[in-house]
């Protein structure tokens, strides 16, 4: 067998997660992006000046910084799941076929 029960099971389990934890990185990463952009705007509101002075006001704020760097950290982790699934369904998908082929051979002998 190329791929055991033990990590068959661990990957059902893992996509048998509820709530996924691909379903809550994406919610953690689309609070993320409102929260930049909610927080964009009211930076933007409260700047003067120029249009240009005020995006690089708003741009260089900690606030808008910190904002950004949580949803680099949400997307990290999204994108961490995406990948954690796709395993997941390909350990499962080797797994099939390997028993599919183990049946054929004892079918032919």
């Amino acid at each position: 067998m190329i791929v055991s029960d033990d990590t068959v099971s661990k990957a059902l389990a893992y996509l048998a997660d509820d709530p996924h934890p691909l379903a809550v990185a994406k919610f953690n990463l689309t609070t993320a992006e409102n929260r930049t952009r909610e927080t964009y705007a009211r930076l933007f509101l409260e700047a003067a000046g120029t249009i240009k002075e005020r995006e690089s006001q708003v741009e260089t704020h900690p606030e808008i910084i910190k904002c950004r760097e949580v949803e680099a950290e949400c997307t990290f982790e999204h994108e961490r799941h995406k990948s954690r699934q796709k395993a997941a369904d390909n350990i499962c998908d080797i797994w099939r076929t390997d028993n599919a082929n183990a049946r054929a051979a004892e079918r032919i002998r």
